[in-house]
């Protein structure tokens, strides 16, 4: 039952003529005005840690559930990734293997170049 502010102004009066000003107010200021029924009981305390307990708990399932499919698909970006750099690498060494490929051609042809012009230098006033 919740008390009225009439009901609580003519308390203080008649305290004040009892017990004095000073002790009225310490007094009034430790009455609840709302009334008990608004304050929080040890039950309504665990009914409320019961509940956040079970959000919580909902909520972690929830983010255990987000973070394992956001690792699933790093997992798969990673793998395609992985997969992208492997075909370009090998790529990139055919690339290279045709291009040494060509250089020691390069070289064999201007040193048989070279030898024939040596050899023909020499061989042709030894002939004449």
């Amino acid at each position: 039952m919740a008390v009225t502010e009439v009901e609580r102004t003519e308390l203080a009066n008649r305290l004040v003529l009892a017990i004095g000003k000073e002790a009225t107010e310490t007094l009034m200021q430790c009455i609840i005005p709302e009334g008990r029924d608004q304050l929080a009981t040890k039950d309504d305390l665990k009914v409320l840690e019961s509940t956040l307990r079970g959000e919580f708990a909902e909520f972690k399932g929830e983010m255990r559930n987000e973070f394992a499919e956001f690792k699933g698909e790093m997992r798969n970006e990673f793998a395609e990734f992985k997969g992208e750099m492997r075909s370009e690498i090998a790529e990139s060494k055919g690339e290279i293997n045709l291009a040494l490929a060509k250089q020691t051609r390069m070289y064999l042809t201007t040193l048989a170049g070279f030898m024939l012009t040596t050899w023909g230098a020499l061989i042709v006033p030894a002939v004449v």
